[in-house]
């Protein structure tokens, strides 16, 4: 069985115009525990290569890591307040 939909003899802009449309804000809910959140600045250095190198032979996977105990271990060894 087939239906006609009627069309009154408004244009579509009028119909459209005419609707009570409203967007919907969907907040997404963060799945887990909550983690603590640490405030980071990307620092970029200029280093020499072998150094560079180095850093890739013994980060084991996450270089921001690494420098961080790297800078931490100096700061400790020299009594550099951070």
């Amino acid at each position: 069985m087939k239906t006609n939909k009627k069309v009154l003899g408004q244009d579509l802009e009028a119909i459209i115009s005419g609707g009570k449309a409203e967007v919907e804000v969907v907040k997404k809910r963060k799945i887990g525990r909550p983690k603590n959140k640490v405030t980071k600045i990307q620092c970029p250095f200029h280093l020499p290569e072998n150094i560079v190198q180095a850093i890739d032979n013994n980060c084991r996977g996450n270089k921001s890591v690494f420098a961080e105990e790297v800078f931490r271990y100096y700061f400790d060894a020299h009594k550099i307040e951070y």
